[in-house]
């Protein structure tokens, strides 16, 4: 690739990082009244309609960069990230049943906002795949090609480590430094699973988009959001402990990429451009 194309590329990676990740927090610190004035007061239902931004904002990044192929999906390509993320989901699934657990003797928010919080999670789940697995991964894969192994890894390898740079724009809504850290360090390494999940699954992003969002809706769930508690609150709930998730993440990327696997993928590709 020429290096005129090259900068392009990482121009369009940091104009869509900006657009879908940095853009709502700006507004709201240089302008908070402004913000304040335009969004609405109750706080669920404000992070529902910045949730929904983002979501359309990165599924725009899509259209706009002619990488809308990562939104179609075949039953096969579904099935195999759906096991491919089958840990997850049994883990995660194991954490929702302890908050649902929990529910007993709590004082719940309004129904209606339960069906905020919980479709909350879905569009997490879009707004951040869409961007990262969607478009930023898509766009390093333009940079560093997308015919072999090295080239698939060095592009997960770097949309994960700006997925989980990306977290710490969550100081600027009051979680604790230390714990940013933490998040961030966690979300490099879970990005890294959901970046083979993506290619495991013919580079659709639809299996990360539910798996993302039932990962938030346990963890949220499981720290009290449908009985008060605030992102910001259920973020600083998180402990260092959870670093130790870090080697267990990077371990499941190894096995999902694992020559014996991946290398098969690349061969059909090659033999169907021919």
């Amino acid at each position: 690739m020429e290096t005129k194309t090259k900068i392009k590329k990482i121009l369009a990676i940091l104009f869509s990082l900006f657009m879908g990740n940095l853009l709502i927090p700006l507004l709201s610190k240089l302008f908070p009244n402004t913000m304040l004035s335009i969004l609405p007061s109750n706080g669920t239902v404000r992070s529902f309609v910045i949730e929904l931004i983002g979501a359309v904002i990165s599924i725009g990044l899509l259209f706009l960069f002619h990488k809308t192929r990562v939104l179609k999906i075949t039953a096969k390509g579904l099935a195999t990230g759906l096991i491919c993320g089958l840990p997850f989901i049994v883990a995660y699934g194991l954490l929702m049943l302890l908050g649902l657990l929990n529910i007993p003797g709590k004082t719940l928010i309004p129904t209606f906002e339960i069906v905020l919080v919980v479709f909350r999670w879905f569009l997490i789940g879009i707004s951040e795949e869409c961007l990262f697995r969607g478009a930023v991964q898509e766009l390093f894969m333009d940079i560093f090609g997308s015919k072999t192994r090295k080239s698939v890894i060095l592009s997960i390898v770097c949309t994960a480590m700006v997925f989980g740079l990306s977290h710490f724009q969550n100081l600027f809504a009051g979680v604790k430094p230390s714990i940013v850290l933490v998040q961030a360090a966690n979300a490099a390494a879970l990005g890294l699973v959901f970046g083979a999940i993506t290619f495991r699954s013919g580079r659709s992003v639809l299996p990360t988009v539910l798996i993302h969002a039932f990962i938030d809706g346990a963890g949220f769930l499981y720290h009290g959001m449908l009985w008060g508690a605030s992102t910001v609150e259920s973020i600083n709930a998180l402990s260092v402990g959870s670093l130790i998730l870090i080697p267990i993440y990077t371990g499941i990327f190894i096995f999902l990429m694992r020559k014996s696997i991946t290398d098969p993928l690349f061969r059909r590709t090659c033999q169907t451009v021919v």
